[in-house]
């Protein structure tokens, strides 16, 4: 394929041509193109033989938008698009990077990245199959549902293993899922450099990095989050398509109808589909859904839902977990009440085998004070004398109805009122206590 690409007006276009010829080759010799795969706005793709005279395949950076060719080297196509086709090259290399590092049999493997041409390249190995749009297309081979779900399965942990080494594949779609010879299913062509060239470059701002029918509605707006659901959508799409045959609806036309409150264009597989379990197609659905907060946040989540063995095993699991919480609290219950019967029978023998404990000895108060042997309140009067001494000072003040005469005071001895009979002076017995010691000094 050839084009005359001259944005200038100053190049001839004998002087350009898209992709590299037949036995050019790379590296000093290391790579040989055989012949040109495929071509798009970003990048040109060969069948190439390496020096072991292995099959490769090579991807060349190459923005057609901002480059061209000549001879075999890459020139930005004017001065005000240097700095721009730098960019993307310098893109390319770091995702190329990105991609080696990710190593799973269900993924393209990235052998080397290296730098040649004034652009850079990538050599990947060659899947030598078909693609899953060929096989949706053709009418010789259909997919048992067996098949398809194994698919499905093996995609999504390759899909997982993408996102958990924190990348998007960012363009899932039929003609991106090859087909190996044992037909195990293979991710190719990542197209998140893509999309991060679009937003470094205005001239390749107007590129699509989207596929109507299998992108979904974040795609399509620039600065809107995109994460591991918007990966998912993409798969839900592609499985969608080849169960049933149709494409899914563009997610923009859903978008815009629900925004409209009209019906979502969207069939569901879920009740018109035959042959498949009843979780697996909605499952499918639950990724396609128009909002990504409404989709499986996570490839391991959907696959969790649609594996029986993996969900067999997590309630076994769950089970196992259980009968083992319950044996061990009822352990830990027994031996709780066998400690505290333990410790009671201890307590109980320590109490008996203690010998009985004198009653304290009562301590006599000493005198200080002279003044104390003659007012002996501080000496230690026994309790039962003051009760005794109190009640007889109440039966005296008791008067013939039994009343307790009430003392009056006065300038002088206690006298009492006229219910009782009045002591005299010389009878009022003392005060005692700190009142005595004061009467004895003002004597």
């Amino acid at each position: 394929m050839k084009s005359a690409l001259d944005i200038d007006g100053a190049v001839e276009a004998t002087q350009f041509t898209d992709e590299l010829k037949p036995g050019t080759t790379l590296l000093r010799g290391q790579y040989t193109i055989e012949r040109f795969l495929n071509y798009g706005g970003f990048g040109l793709t060969y069948l190439a033989r390496d020096s072991l005279d292995s099959t490769v395949v090579i991807k060349e950076c190459f923005p057609s938008s901002l480059c061209g060719r000549s001879d075999q080297v890459v020139r930005a196509r004017s001065r005000s698009h240097q700095d721009e086709f730098k960019s993307i090259v310098r893109l390319f290399v770091q995702e190329a990077r990105r991609l080696a590092k990710v190593r799973h049999p269900n993924i393209v493997g990235v052998h080397q990245v290296f730098e040649d041409n004034e652009t850079a390249y990538m050599a990947l190995d060659y899947v030598d199959g078909h693609d899953l749009l060929d096989l949706i297309e053709s009418d010789q081979e259909r997919l048992s549902p067996k098949r398809v779900q194994d698919m499905l399965k093996q995609l999504l942990q390759a899909i997982g293993f993408v996102h958990d080494n924190r990348l998007l594949h960012r363009d899932i779609s039929p003609d991106n899922i090859l087909l190996d010879k044992r037909g195990m299913p293979v991710l190719i062509d990542f197209g998140a450099a893509r999309e991060r060239a679009t937003r470094v470059s205005r001239a390749l701002s107007a590129l699509q990095v989207v596929k109507d029918g299998y992108s979904p509605q974040e795609f399509y707006i620039a600065g809107v989050s995109q994460g591991p659901p918007s990966d998912l959508y993409a798969l839900g799409a592609t499985f969608h398509h080849l169960i049933s045959g149709e494409i899914p609806p563009v997610s923009q036309l859903r978008l815009s109808a629900i925004a409209a409150k009209e019906p979502d264009p969207y069939q569901p597989l879920a009740g018109r589909i035959h042959g498949y379990p009843a979780e697996f197609l909605a499952s499918i659905d639950k990724a396609m859904q128009i909002f990504p907060k409404d989709r499986h946040e996570t490839a391991q989540a959907w696959l969790k839902e649609i594996d029986v063995d993996t969900r067999r095993e997590a309630a076994l699991v769950r089970a196992e977990w259980s009968a083992k919480t319950e044996r061990l609290i009822s352990e830990l219950v027994s031996e709780t009440n066998r400690a505290v019967l333990e410790a009671r029978r201890q307590q109980e023998r320590t109490f008996a085998q203690a010998p009985e404990t004198p009653a304290p000895a009562k301590k006599e108060k000493k005198v200080f004070f002279s003044w104390q042997l003659e007012d002996d309140w501080l000496v230690g009067q026994e309790e039962g004398e003051d009760d005794s001494a109190q009640e007889g000072e109440a039966d005296a003040g008791s008067g013939a109805n039994g009343q307790v005469a009430q003392p009056i005071v006065v300038n002088g001895p206690t006298r009492v009122n006229s219910n009782g009979p009045e002591p005299s002076p010389e009878s009022c017995e003392r005060p005692r206590g700190f009142l005595g010691i004061l009467a004895n000094i003002l004597r």
